[in-house]
């Protein structure tokens, strides 16, 4: 019984052998080895830069700057680079003129080509300079022979008055307080005014009591226009230009005026005053 049981003990196991010797070789080839890197060459040292001093503080720059880097002043005394000029560019209007010049040179040499070679050249002739005066015109002071106004307060207020030469006596307008009246003077001869002057009365006190020219209209003979200008509110001189070649009659004609004014206990006037009129001027040419 005991050999029947070792028996069964060794049935339950397979039998084994060691396995001698190394196993069997692949069939696939071992890999390459890696080929070790190529030696890195050193880079070659960078060339020495040539430098100049900064003639203002001193700092070495490279010689190809043209300014200090440290103080921006000027390095070189050389000239600096200029740049070149712009281009003309020829507008229309500039090619049209040459053309035109270059016509008008053509259309010359062919005059002269046919004066040279004609049979009877007709003969030239030129007008000899003539001397040009540049006399200056004298002006002086112009007398008219008369005046005459739409309205008169009176006699002794009469528009004569005007060209008396005397500020003390007055021209005074009876009719709707200067506004519309008109005055014509008249000249025995041509003349060419060129400013005339009028005076209010010189006295401070009548000045205000009285009404006062303000607008005005101007008209001459010689002319097709009117002058319109403002007198300022003052008895001093006041002088307007005139445009004038050669006319005998001026016309004044009162567009507005400034309000009279009560002196102290004195009230104001209803009457325009106007103490002198004065015409400057040359007699006309011809």
């Amino acid at each position: 019984m005991g050999d029947d049981r070792i028996d069964s003990f060794d049935d339950l196991f397979e039998p084994f052998e060691l396995e001698d010797g190394p196993p069997p070789a692949s069939s696939t080839p071992p890999p390459e080895p890696t080929p070790p890197p190529a030696p890195v060459e050193p880079e070659p040292a960078p060339e020495p830069v040539a430098t100049v001093p900064c003639p203002s503080c001193g700092t070495h720059n490279p010689a190809y700057n043209r300014h200090c880097e440290a103080c921006g002043a000027r390095l070189g005394k050389g000239p600096l680079p200029v740049a070149p000029p712009p281009m003309v560019r020829v507008t229309p209007g500039g090619r049209a003129l040459g053309v035109l010049a270059a016509v008008v040179l053509i259309v010359a040499l062919v005059t002269m080509i046919i004066s040279f070679t004609g049979d009877d050249p007709a003969p030239t002739t030129t007008a000899a300079a003539q001397p040009t005066s540049t006399a200056v015109e004298t002006i002086v002071e112009l007398s008219p022979t008369s005046v005459e106004a739409t309205s008169e307060l009176n006699d002794t207020y009469a528009a004569i008055n005007l060209i008396d030469g005397d500020t003390t006596t007055e021209w005074q307008d009876q009719g709707l307080r200067g506004v519309g009246a008109v005055i014509t003077f008249r000249f025995s001869q041509p003349v060419a005014i060129k400013e005339i002057e009028i005076r209010n009365l010189p006295d401070n006190a009548r000045f205000r009591q009285n009404y006062r020219i303000r607008g005005f209209k101007i008209s001459v003979d010689d002319i097709p226009f009117e002058i319109s200008d403002q007198l300022e509110d003052r008895n001093t001189p006041q002088s307007v230009t005139v445009a004038s070649v050669a006319t005998n009659v001026l016309t004044l004609e009162v567009t507005s005026v400034y309000a009279a004014e009560a002196s102290g206990e004195n009230p104001p006037f209803n009457e325009l005053a106007i103490a002198d009129i004065r015409f400057f001027g040359s007699l006309a040419e011809g």
